[in-house]
């Protein structure tokens, strides 16, 4: 990633002490020279110039040169940043590609940014993990959820059944930012019908929200509101916003209630993200499509200012609501310096500023200057961050620089067709084949190889620190083993890969995204390895766009892909498989559709994490595994790396706020930047030097023919 053109090259010319000069030698070795001595250097060189009598032209050039050296030295600096900042509270980030959009309705990218602008209901506690906590964020008390018999329709038959009931009360005196879509640009205060609005706009199609799918077959009569918005939307009419839903209901203004057609308890999780947010429908009306680069929220910032492909600035929003650092946290964090802020008000930092990256390259010599605080470990940077024996390397560590690990709940897998006729199917052979390939695929040395090693090796769906995660169970066709998958290959009917009916090698047509060289780097990885077996891989390359209408259209044999849950608990992955999901643009893009599979994971929804729950989870897991329609890879984990001058870094694996814990000693800052980044004056020096020297003969010959005039003159007037 790229910045624009001014940022790179304010920073070109001067590379800090990681860059040497034609010479060979340091650069900051040359620079160490105080510039009022090299001013002194400049004077002294102009006045023995000037000394030599040169003709008023020439004087007046080398005057012109000396003031162009004077403000070079002056002014030389590589700091892309405004000078008004160099002391600022000012957090530097970097963004790697434009976010199309800040709807938290719609939003799936730029979530940081999202998440400071709209909290929600609850929020994760930033310290505690192991399990992780979920506090009240806007909610004034813990909600009151309850049984509650509904009537549905199921079959074509009207039955009885149990639903739920959750009733959430918010904090009064919330207020929205300030905003002209309000009467005299004040932010108004959040009520219950806020949040409401915010389960409105995901009913209608018009807005695109990607986690309607969540409430469709939930909540009482939304998935009406939903076909009734759809109808709408294809006659050229509006969503409707106003007709009463069963299901959605304010009871005061503080106060409203949710009811569910079935127990669901993983509402409490999505009652943390940003798509139940409060929204202001004044905001919605006012900007229209604007909306989506125009966020009006309440969080702990709000947008400043948006540059397309350029930057974007987050400033602290006055009108957010009192909230103070975390007094208590994991074992540990004491130790680790983390609770030395307890009590203080948030956020303590008055601005967060996203600078657009396209070069991992570029932003990474930034980073090693200090003009960004934290940046991510890769391949780029891989050798120089870590030592060989995992840690720090020294470098590093002398600069001050901190590592941390982070652990998402995430999965990275491969996925069949499951309705393909030579790789789908449920038949013993069917599994047999898609086994052996299972077996073949060696995941630990995908993980050495494109990530580090960092990361966990994936036995079934569900990642380390979630419920339904079993350290020690192991996957039989998840243990790479060539032997045995030629084996599993020859009974599924295609012995060293060839098809006996047709005499020909079985081909398997591996449809990916992988346009880049370490993308074409992993294709040509898999490929070998599949190959081992005997079976010819053919990939299919192309666009992200091209490439994802295919895979939710089911025109694909083989994909990979990866999953980032979007809240912590075993449903948010199991799910991935439920049949019912496999409709076009479900989650379910493998239209795997197993039976009794659909009917425990049905069971296990609607359970709170019991020992019941957790034997569920088992049987799904060996029917999942038998049948094999995923091959599951691992569970990556990032490294992230940040300057010692930021303070109270904890990553954490699903919040999205955790910038507003951050404390910046920007004095330390700003000093160390200087430090390494002291301007390079000689080739300024030198330049000017050049061109003065560069004029003599010029100078001399302007002089002689001067002088000969003055004597011709003369011999005439005698």
């Amino acid at each position: 990633m790229a910045p624009d053109n001014a940022v790179v090259h304010a920073f070109l010319p001067h590379q800090g002490r990681f860059h040497r000069s034609a010479t060979g030698v340091p650069r900051r070795a040359l620079s160490v020279m105080k510039p009022a001595m090299l001013r002194l250097k400049l004077v002294a060189i102009v006045s023995t110039v000037m000394s030599l009598q040169l003709p008023v032209p020439v004087q007046r050039l080398c005057a012109f040169l000396f003031g162009l050296a004077l403000l070079a030295l002056h002014g030389c600096s590589n700091n892309p940043y405004p000078k008004s900042e160099h002391r600022a509270s000012i957090l530097y980030r970097s963004f790697s590609d434009d976010p199309k959009t800040l709807d938290p309705s719609v939003c799936y990218v730029a979530l940081e940014i999202v998440g400071l602008i709209y909290p929600s209901f609850y929020q994760y506690h930033y310290l505690k993990r192991d399990p992780l906590v979920l506090e009240l964020d806007l909610g004034a008390e813990e909600p009151e959820r309850r049984p509650i018999p509904v009537t549905v329709a199921q079959d074509g038959r009207t039955i009885r059944r149990q639903g739920e009931e959750w009733t959430f009360r918010i904090k009064s005196g919330l207020r929205f930012q300030d905003d002209p879509c309000f009467p005299g640009g004040k932010g108004r205060e959040i009520t219950a019908e806020d949040f409401l609005f915010a389960f409105r706009r995901m009913a209608d199609p018009s807005v695109g929200s990607p986690v309607v799918s969540f409430f469709e077959d939930k909540i009482l009569g939304f998935a009406e509101l939903v076909q009734q918005n759809r109808k709408r939307l294809d006659a050229g009419q509006p969503a409707d916003y106003t007709t009463p839903i069963p299901g959605l209901q304010a009871l005061d203004r503080y106060t409203f209630r949710i009811r569910l057609n079935q127990p669901y308890p993983q509402l409490r999780y999505l009652m943390a993200t940003w798509f139940t947010a409060p929204q202001a429908w004044e905001a919605v009306a006012r900007y229209g499509k604007e909306y989506a680069r125009h966020p009006v929220g309440c969080g702990p910032y709000r947008l400043a200012e948006y540059q397309s492909r350029r930057r974007i600035v987050l400033e602290r929003n006055p009108n957010y609501r009192v909230e103070y650092y975390p007094s208590e946290g994991a074992p540990g964090d004491r130790e680790a310096g983390l609770l030395e802020d307890a009590g203080k008000r948030l956020p303590m930092i008055e601005r967060i500023v996203y600078s657009f990256m396209r070069e991992p390259i570029t932003g990474w010599n930034l980073f090693q200057q200090g003009y960004f605080d934290e940046w991510s470990v890769n391949r780029v940077n891989y050798s120089q961050v870590i030592s060989p024996t995992g840690g720090l390397s020294p470098e590093m560590t002398r600069k001050g620089i901190q590592l941390e690990r982070e652990t998402k709940p995430n999965i990275s897998y491969f996925a069949f067709n499951m309705e393909d006729p030579v790789f789908g199917g449920y038949t013993p052979r069917k599994r047999k084949l898609r086994q052996a390939i299972s077996l073949a695929l060696d995941a630990q040395q995908l993980l050495d190889i494109f990530y580090q090693g960092n990361g966990t090796r994936a036995e079934f769906l569900i990642p380390p620190g979630l419920f339904g995660y079993e350290s020690d169970y192991r996957n039989p066709y998840r243990q790479a083993d060539l032997e045995k998958a030629r084996q599993k290959l020859a009974e599924a009917g295609y012995p060293g890969g060839i098809d006996p009916k047709t005499g020909e090698r079985l081909t398997l047509y591996y449809e990916n995204p992988y346009t880049t060289p370490g993308g074409r780097q992993f294709l040509g990885t898999i490929q070998k390895q599949i190959e081992a077996l005997g079976i010819q891989v053919i990939p299919q390359t192309s666009r992200f766009p091209v490439w994802y209408e295919k895979i939710k259209k089911g025109k694909y044999q083989l994909y990979d892909y990866n999953w980032l849950a979007d809240y912590p608990d075993a449903e948010n992955f199991v799910f991935l498989l439920y049949g019912p999901n496999k409709i076009e643009g479900g989650p379910n893009t493998s239209r795997y559709d197993n039976p009794e599979y659909n009917r425990l994971f049905e069971r296990m929804r609607t359970m709170d994490d019991t020992p019941e729950r957790m034997q569920i989870i088992r049987q799904m897991r060996q029917i999942a595994v038998e049948d094999c329609p995923w091959i599951y890879l691992y569970h990556t984990a990032d490294l992230n790396i940040h300057y010692d001058w930021l303070r109270n870094v904890k990553p954490h694996p699903v919040a999205l706020n955790t910038s507003k814990y951050y404390r910046l000693d920007a004095e330390r800052r700003a000093r160390l930047r200087t430090e390494w980044n002291r301007p390079n004056y000689w080739p300024a020096i030198g330049l000017v030097a050049f061109l003065v020297l560069g004029s003599l003969p010029a100078a001399q010959v302007v002089r002689n023919r001067s002088s000969r005039r003055v004597r011709r003159a003369g011999t005439e007037a005698e």
